[in-house]
């Protein structure tokens, strides 16, 4: 570890944008959208930190300002991201793909608050079928990444099979009742399959799940949930955001399940005398094994937010993040972290 004293005068690295609005329009024109922000900044004044307020209050105006290059109906995402404490910000606009339109467009429901296009009563017109969605603050960047990126969980409702993400969902099969017992429960789901007839809410590229070991659960009130398997959860609600939340923490056991495996291989090739392909608890090895493009597959608790950031951005490893307390499991009596490698190697000899 180095021993040099860090000046005093040395200046700290530049923070992060944040993103602060995000806004999706599905159809609608410039000057509808000019008109759905100048609501949105209104409202804004709401907001109780005059500091919050006026960087609030500068995203939206920027976002006006763009619309007025937007001619005819419009699909995109309209993003603003602001330098924490300098008061700027700049935006960005997306154009949707064709899938994606087709999805905003009625190939699946996107969950929110949707704003219509103002009536010749200046009030929204329930009847207008463009749309525009926004979200701001600490949801900003949930929402986008859920739209762009999230895993879609699979759920048996009272009235149909869905495939959704806290923001997206799709109905892939309809039920003309509830189901009343766990064999019908397990038939029904033995019969699921990309396309048959689970359908891809992914915004990029075209991929219907597989029903897995966590993905897959009854939502909403139901007699059956002391008797199904461990396969098949249960949580009892219908909003999308718990369900979806019920999913996050079944995938999260299912990781920490996994990352013990991997742990127990570790252990077994250890007792064995091999040469290690696992490795746990070391950050030094990590960055060896990262570095040299020789990591296949990483586990890191959410802690790792440097690691995970980089491993993201770069997406050349199979990355698998954990989040809360691991501390009573075997993932977190080794550091919080295990990989593995593409073949057996000593990475000492790589120091």
């Amino acid at each position: 570890m180095s021993t040099e004293a860090k000046s005093p005068t040395a200046k700290k690295p530049p923070a992060e944008p944040e993103l602060l609005v995000v806004l999706l329009s599905a159809g609608m024109t410039g000057s509808e959208l000019a008109a759905a922000l100048e609501g949105l900044k209104t409202s804004s004044k709401s907001i109780g930190s005059h500091k919050r307020r006026e960087l609030f209050w500068q995203a939206y105006g920027a976002m006006i300002t763009k619309t007025s290059s937007l001619a005819g109906s419009v699909y995109c995402m309209m993003l603003y991201r602001a330098v924490p404490d300098e008061g700027k910000g700049e935006v960005e606009l997306i154009e949707l793909t064709k899938r994606q339109r087709g999805l905003v467009g009625g190939g699946c429901e996107i969950m929110g608050h949707k704003i219509k296009a103002l009536g010749a009563d200046g009030k929204p017109d329930p009847a207008a079928k463009s749309w525009c969605m926004a979200f701001s603050e600490e949801d900003a960047q949930v929402a986008y990444d859920d739209l762009l990126t999230a895993e879609p969980c699979i759920y048996v409702g009272p009235d149909g099979v869905y495939v959704a993400t806290r923001f997206k969902r799709v109905m892939c099969k309809g039920l003309s009742a509830p189901l009343k017992a766990v064999k019908d429960v397990e038939a029904l789901v033995a019969d699921l399959a990309p396309d048959k007839p689970l359908k891809s809410i992914s915004f990029v590229g075209n991929e219907p799940p597989l029903v897995s070991s966590y993905n897959t659960f009854l939502v909403g009130s139901s007699k059956l949930d002391k008797e199904l398997p461990p396969s098949l959860g249960h949580v009892n609600t219908t909003s999308s955001t718990e369900i979806y939340d019920y999913f996050l923490q079944r995938r999260n056991c299912a990781l920490v399940a996994d990352a013990g495996k991997l742990i127990a291989q570790m252990l077994a090739d250890v007792g064995k005398g091999l040469v290690a392909q696992v490795y746990a608890s070391s950050q030094k090895d990590c960055v060896v094994a990262y570095k040299n493009a020789l990591m296949k597959r990483v586990y890191a608790h959410e802690s790792m937010k440097k690691f995970i950031d980089r491993a993201r951005k770069d997406g050349s490893v199979e990355l698998h993040v954990i989040r809360g307390d691991v501390s009573d499991t075997e993932f977190g009596r080794y550091g919080n972290l295990v990989f593995e490698l593409f073949y057996r190697l000593d990475l000492e000899t790589m120091s």
